[in-house]
């Protein structure tokens, strides 16, 4: 695909696919024919306000049908978009323009901002815009390939939000790469519902409108009102919402519970796939119409998921798939029908090369990667990262297995050194707690000051008097010398990105974790257990 000529290909094509929405309590279908009108419309409006080749355009606003057009509209006219998170929410519009050398702002009018900030130029996304001129590219970068295609903002090693500048060619073959693992037909729909600043959810309605497929958008706050209206067959989620499924699954009453595995696992054995899914689709009816009843492809990335999600959704006959991939580079490998394994993240993926560095680390290569660099980061992490051209290191350590799949053993940034200068990975020791059916997430960490690990563990069901005993007999069984685990701390609160305990990427921040905890356990206030 060359995203240059996207709305002429769109134009020509002529697919007969939609994209659907929610408005004013509504489903509203609009074809591609309206998406190029209004595609050109915006353009329009957009060099009317002075917006031109080089012109920096920020876009802060909720997931909407006009944030894609607004986006498609600035790749039309060459102009970078600067896609802001969440983070920016409350950044004084002046210091969006100054740091980011903004000519337009393009925001919602929720988010107005008060009157003596409305001297710089913004245009609302639903409506109420003003006449105010864009200010004039501060920067003239020679970019005849348009290759610089945009900025975006992601969470940073070190705490901070890294700025990566985009590549136009490394999206493009990211869009390709995904089209031909999951290979779309026309009656296909993708289901978008994480933030439009996420770059991945803009790679996914690039290719639902290149390539001809149904497009679905709403925001997380709806999510399961869409599934249901919608049914989408494709879902790109992060593990925390496959996990839900096992969380309701594990608070049925233990009689449901072993029924359903032990009739889901004769139904494993049926030969004939079509069989399998109708069977599957029968016993776990809830599950199946909750995701709309026609899902096909699941993809779950992100973030590390429990084992033991993937095992409940093949028992369930709902298709997910476990994918690895870095926002700098693109897509390294995903696991596909006829080629998965349990607990790895996939084979490669067309044009991708891995070798390991001394230490483990992976070191993924491609022509094309999806970032140029970093304009904003942290002190050193450009230099860590972008090796040479087209090299990246990831900073996940990982391994091959004899088949050429890709399995991760953990990030190197987090290995703990025990007090007997052992490395551990607190990721190994985290799956092996997850395993067990009674803990929905655990986090291991080292104390200062202390010989032994602590793990602080949220179970399935806070309200279940056992839960904890048979917990703790659980990790007594699956631990050895190198990684013990001395204290377990039980808690109710949830990891969630409001309390900290995630970061925006979904990943897990252990320092917010370990300060919190231990202050607590310090104050004689979490629960917990030592040994």
């Amino acid at each position: 695909m060359d995203l240059r000529n996207l709305v002429a290909h769109v134009a020509k094509e002529q697919h007969q696919s939609k994209i659907f929405t929610f408005e004013k309590g509504n489903v509203v279908a609009r074809t591609h024919v309206d998406v190029v009108s209004d595609i050109q419309a915006t353009c329009a409006a957009l060099t009317a306000w002075g917006v031109k080749q080089g012109s920096r355009v920020g876009l802060r606003a909720p997931n909407s049908y006009n944030w894609m057009i607004y986006d498609l509209a600035l790749i039309e006219l060459r102009a970078i978009s600067v896609a802001l998170t969440d983070d920016f929410i409350n950044t004084p519009t002046e210091e969006l323009f100054q740091k980011y050398s903004l000519s337009l702002l393009v925001s919602s009018e929720a988010e107005r901002p008060p009157a003596q900030e409305q001297r710089f130029p913004i245009a609302y996304i639903d409506g109420g815009n003003n006449k105010s001129a864009a200010i004039p590219p501060q920067q003239q970068v020679s970019d005849d390939n348009f290759d610089r295609i945009g900025l975006i903002f992601t969470s940073g090693s070190t705490g901070g939000l890294k700025g990566i500048l985009l590549n136009r060619q490394g999206l493009e073959t990211s869009v390709d790469s995904f089209t031909q693992a999951v290979n779309p037909t026309n009656n296909d729909c993708l289901l978008l519902f994480l933030p439009m600043s996420n770059l991945q959810q803009r790679l996914m309605y690039y290719s639902a409108l290149w390539y001809g497929f149904d497009l679905a958008i709403t925001d997380p706050s709806r999510l399961f009102h869409a599934l249901k209206e919608f049914r989408p067959t494709i879902l790109i989620a992060p593990p925390t919402l496959y996990e839900a499924f096992e969380t309701r699954f594990h608070n049925l009453p233990p009689w449901k519970r072993t029924a359903a595995k032990i009739v889901g696992t004769m139904a494993l054995a049926i030969p004939f796939p079509a069989g399998r899914k109708k069977l599957g689709a029968t016993l776990f009816k809830d599950a199946h119409e909750a995701l709309g009843g026609r899902m096909r492809f699941m993809i779950t990335g992100m973030a590390p998921i429990k084992e033991s999600t993937l095992k409940l959704f093949s028992l369930m006959q709902l298709p997910l798939y476990e994918t690895y991939g870095l926002i700098e580079f693109g897509s390294v490998a995903l696991n596909t029908p006829g080629s998965t394994k349990l607990g790895s993240v996939g084979r490669l993926l067309p044009g991708v090369k891995v070798d390991f560095a001394d230490d483990g680390e992976i070191i993924a290569s491609i022509e094309q990667p999806q970032a140029i660099g970093y304009f904003q980061c942290g002190e050193g992490e450009a230099e860590r990262t972008f090796i040479d051209k087209g090299r990246i290191a990831t900073g996940d350590i990982g391994r091959f297995d004899e088949e050429g799949f890709l399995y991760l053993v953990g990030r190197k940034k987090e290995i703990i050194i025990t007090a007997g200068g052992e490395k551990v990975h607190p990721e190994v020791l985290e799956a092996k707690i997850n395993a067990s059916s009674d803990v929905a997430r655990s986090v291991v960490f080292r104390e200062p000051d202390t010989p032994f690990l602590t793990a602080v563990v949220l179970p399935n069901d806070p309200n279940d008097s056992g839960a904890k005993a048979r917990i703790e007999q659980f990790v007594e069984g699956v631990q050895n010398h190198r990684d013990s685990i001395g204290r377990i701390v039980f808690t109710d609160v949830a990891f969630t990105r409001e309390n900290g305990f995630l970061r925006p990427n979904l990943k897990l921040d252990r320092k917010n974790i370990a300060q919190y905890f231990q202050a607590q356990t310090s104050s004689g206030k979490g629960a917990s257990n030592g040994r």
